[in-house]
């Protein structure tokens, strides 16, 4: 039993690895004067993907996560409803609230020139999927659950006092922390859209898995970059 579920994790972490080392090759090769090496980019993100990938999986175990859909699941008809339920119709929404708020100030100079100047569908495609893949690979699979994972075990001892508490509080200092992390690494532009995104994304990813959070990231930039440079 240990066996196949390590062997499951494997196999779910090398899709992820090659699904965002895919989705980074073509966001580069798509980038206009872009100077970076396609195969470089394409390998490290695999390495990336497959440590942080694998590792975050194995810890969202630990702390009684499912980490992926496809781990829990046995019927792939009940995965992809889940992941459309719990992903896809949230993602959307996310977009169109970050299309609401954010339109006016999608030409500031702050914004990438590679968003700033997307020209199609496909540019829009490439990019929101490229940082849909590695952001939750890192942020919510890895991140997330290692804080989870650490807050758990230092609540621990509080847990027959405090029940309720030790049952809420590891999971929501857990989601705070990763999306201040995941709002730091964007600029001043995209601190505020990026935190409470991600905390979003968060709870989508504890109750939906990795799979969820992915499909959500990329509908709600799809939809944003979408409707905001290409109407």
């Amino acid at each position: 039993m240990v066996g196949m579920r390590l062997q499951k994790i494997m196999g779910i972490t090398v899709v992820l690895a090659l699904l965002t080392a895919v989705a980074a090759g073509l966001s580069v090769l798509n980038a206009r004067n872009s100077v970076a090496s396609p195969t470089w980019i394409m390998i490290s993100r695999f390495v990336v993907a497959l440590v942080f990938g694998g590792f975050g999986l194995a810890v969202a175990r630990e702390s009684q996560l499912q980490g992926s859909l496809f781990i829990g699941f046995e019927d792939w008809r009940l995965t992809l409803r889940d992941i459309v339920n719990r992903g896809v119709l949230p993602g959307l929404v996310l977009g169109l609230i970050n299309y609401l708020f954010f339109f006016y100030y999608r030409y500031s100079p702050m914004v990438e020139p590679r968003i700033r100047d997307m020209k199609s569908i496909y540019d829009s495609f490439v990019i929101s999927l490229a940082s849909g893949t590695a952001e939750e690979v890192v942020y919510r699979l890895f991140i997330l659950s290692c804080f989870l994972f650490s807050f758990r075990h230092l609540y621990s001892r509080l847990a027959q006092q405090w029940p309720g508490v030790v049952a809420i509080l590891p999971k929501a200092l857990a989601i705070v922390l990763s999306s201040l992390l995941f709002a730091m690494v964007h600029n001043v532009y995209g601190f505020t859209a990026a935190f409470f995104g991600g905390i979003l994304l968060g709870l989508i990813y504890i109750r939906g898995g990795i799979e969820s959070a992915i499909a959500a990231h990329f509908c709600a930039n799809f939809l944003f970059f979408s409707a905001s440079y290409l109407s």
